[in-house]
C-alpha cells in the first residue's frame, strides 16, 4: 500500500472538485482540533479526572476520540479498583483467581482503547482520502439525479411509433 500524504503535499494533478472534497475530509479527521472529546454518558468523579488527564496529554484528540477515550478511564478506573482489591486478598483465596480474570479482562480493553486512540497521522491521511472519494461519487450521483432527462430524438420518436403500429 502506498503512503497517504496531506493534500497540500500531493504532486500529481487532481481535479478541484476533488482536491477540494479531499481539504474538506482531511480538515474533518486530521486537523480539527476545535471541537476538543467530551465524556460520552457518565462518569464518576475519578473517572472524570482520569479522563481529563487523557485528555492532556494529547492535543490532537478531538471530538471523534470522545468514545475511546471515555471507555479508557472507566477501563482504567475499574482496573485500578479491582488491583487494590487484590492487594487486600490472600494469593491463595480462590476470589483472588476471579479477580485476576477480572483484571486481565480490563487490561485487554485498555490496550485496544489505546491502539484506538494512537491512529497514526497516515491512517487519519488514508481516512480522509476515503472519505472524500466518498463524497465526489455522491456528489457525481446527485449531479446525474438533478440532470434533466434528455428531449427525445424526433427520429427515434418515429421509429418507435411505427414499430408499434406494426
Amino acid at each position: 500500500m502506498r503512503p497517504t500524504k496531506s493534500v497540500k503535499q500531493m504532486t500529481r494533478k487532481i481535479s478541484k472538485a476533488e482536491r477540494k472534497a479531499r481539504e474538506e475530509a482531511e480538515a474533518k479527521v486530521v486537523t480539527n482540533l476545535q471541537l476538543k472529546p467530551v465524556p460520552q454518558g457518565q462518569l464518576n468523579e475519578v473517572q472524570q479526572i482520569i479522563f481529563n488527564n487523557l485528555v492532556k496529554l494529547n492535543d490532537s484528540f478531538t471530538i471523534a476520540d470522545s468514545i475511546s477515550l471515555t471507555m479508557l478511564a472507566r477501563s482504567m478506573h475499574r482496573y485500578n479498583v479491582l488491583n487494590d482489591v487484590l492487594h487486600e486478598l490472600d494469593v491463595l483465596d480462590e476470589e483472588a483467581a476471579s479477580l485476576e480474570k477480572r483484571i486481565y479482562a480490563f487490561d485487554k480493553s485498555i490496550i485496544a482503547h489505546m491502539n484506538l486512540l494512537c491512529i497514526p497521522l497516515s491512517q487519519r491521511l488514508r481516512l480522509s482520502n476515503d472519505m472524500a472519494r466518498l463524497a465526489i461519487e455522491e456528489k457525481k450521483l446527485e449531479q446525474m439525479n438533478e440532470q434533466k432527462p434528455q428531449e427525445v430524438n424526433p427520429l427515434l420518436a418515429i421509429l418507435e411509433a411505427t414499430k408499434h403500429r406494426n
